[in-house]
């Protein structure tokens, strides 16, 4: 547990430190499931993965780009593919040497 880490709430509802591969699927999960623009400090947080409809021909390619660029300001996370599926994206994603799946939801706007 560091000091530094992120917070999660336990069964009881108790906060706590997350840290390492907690912390990173933490974060990964949010820049990537946090629609653009939409987090008032910092307008380039986010992405538009969850607006992508599944039936468009680019929806993978699309997915990818969004992922990559949402997580530009995560030099150690490399997008290594993407699973779209009826109603959401899978982002498979390799950060400090772990693979995550983070899936996305899709949204309706």
């Amino acid at each position: 547990m560091g000091i530094n880490g992120d917070l999660l709430r336990d069964s009881s509802g108790r906060p706590y430190f997350v840290s390492d591969r907690d912390e990173t699927a933490q974060r990964l999960y949010i820049l990537l499931s946090a629609k653009r623009g939409g987090f008032i400090y910092d307008r380039e947080l986010g992405s538009d993965i969850g607006l992508i409809d599944p039936a468009d021909s680019d929806a993978s390619v699309r997915a990818e780009a969004y992922a990559r660029r949402a997580l530009a300001c995560m030099p150690q996370a490399e997008v290594t593919g993407v699973c779209v599926e009826q109603n959401g994206i899978t982002v498979f994603v390799t950060a400090d040497g772990e693979e995550y799946g983070i899936r996305v939801r899709r949204t309706t706007e």
